[in-house]
């Protein structure tokens, strides 16, 4: 019986071998992968500019998408990627040729600018099946105002003063630091980690904002507006969707002729306004309770605890003073019901 209890644990101990093995063949071809030892897309054009100070990135692309990414180099790489039905051509392809022959391409420096702008000269059908996309990386300081109509934006890591917008497809941003502005009617705007005042507009899709110090606006005609963990005033806007707002703000503005608004906010000084005739309004106030309110909340049905209160409340419409008042707190909604709660 000993023998056959050895010869078990050693197969046990094999397989387990085996399996770290397995393992670790894993996690190598995964960290190589991540590394760029991977097999990527060759670009058909490379240009690369010194910049040894905080730059301006001008870029524009008719004919494709462009992305912004940030390296620890004193240059600007411009990348461009010629596409065809959607996939890249190798640079020794014939069609390339071709394809550039349709395009004006612009890839200069003057002083601290880099210029990166592709532009049609034709808008036949021919054409449409075509394009041209950029890849740029540069130094984490530099302002970018990037543009598409052929494609969408994305944009990691870059610090200054920032103008992204698209007709082509969506805006996505993430780790952007400084005064922001981003747009699109070809798609949604999502931003993950943004560090400034930033303006948000949509007509082709709904806004997401993620973890944001700064002061926010956004505004959406193509679906919902989304902002979490906001560390600023808010004014925030849809006639395509709902409203839904948390973090730690000051001043709340909300307004929704296409769904609910959802409030849910910490250090509340200044005011809260909320507005919908698309649905209901459910607000959470922490500490509420200790904070001196001016409240006139009006809807088919009120759903508060009040207290320290002094005026008219009825089913459908409270007006007075919290705590002897202060802090104008309005809201209307003519699509469902008010409810307010205080957190602690």
């Amino acid at each position: 019986m000993g023998w056959i209890l050895l010869k078990i644990k050693k197969f046990v101990m094999k397989i387990l071998a085996s399996l770290k093995m397995y393992t670790m063949v894993v996690m190598l071809i995964s960290l190589f992968s991540i590394n760029g030892f991977s097999k990527d897309e060759e670009p058909t054009i490379t240009k690369t500019f010194d910049l040894k100070q905080p730059g301006t990135l001008n870029a524009k692309s008719s004919g494709g998408g462009v992305t912004v990414e940030t390296h620890d180099q004193p240059q600007v790489v411009i990348q461009a990627f010629v596409r065809k039905n959607g996939t890249v051509l190798e640079p020794s392809d014939p069609e390339v040729k071709e394809v550039l022959e349709a395009f004006n391409l612009n890839f200069s420096k003057s002083g601290s600018t880099v210029t990166a702008i592709v532009e049609r000269k034709s808008h036949t059908n021919f054409w449409n099946n075509v394009g041209i996309s950029l890849t740029i990386m540069v130094p984490a300081e530099m302002s970018c105002k990037v543009a598409s109509s052929g494609g969408g934006v994305k944009i990691s890591g870059v610090k200054g003063t920032h103008d992204f917008s698209s007709s082509g497809g969506g805006v996505h941003l993430e780790n952007v630091t400084g005064t922001t502005e981003a747009s699109s009617s070809g798609g949604g705007v999502q931003v993950v980690k943004q560090s400034g005042d930033i303006r948000l507009s949509s007509s082709g899709g709904g806004v997401t904002l993620e973890d944001a110090q700064g002061n926010v606006y956004a505004q959406s005609s193509g679906g919902g507006v989304s902002l979490k963990n906001i560390r600023g005033n808010v004014e925030a806007s849809s006639s395509g969707g709902g409203v839904n707002v948390s973090g730690e703000s000051t001043s709340v503005r909300a307004k929704s002729s296409g769904g609910s608004v959802h409030v849910d906010i910490r250090n509340l000084s200044k005011e809260l306004n909320l507005e919908s005739s698309g649905g209901g309004i459910d607000a959470v106030i922490h500490n509420g309770k200790k904070l001196g309110l001016d409240l006139d909340l009006h809807s088919d049905k009120v759903n508060i605890e009040l207290q320290n209160f002094s005026g008219k409340s009825e089913k459908n419409r409270v007006k007075g003073t919290m705590n002897n008042g202060g802090i104008p707190v309005n809201m209307h909604a003519s699509g469902g019901n008010i409810n307010v709660r205080f957190d602690e």
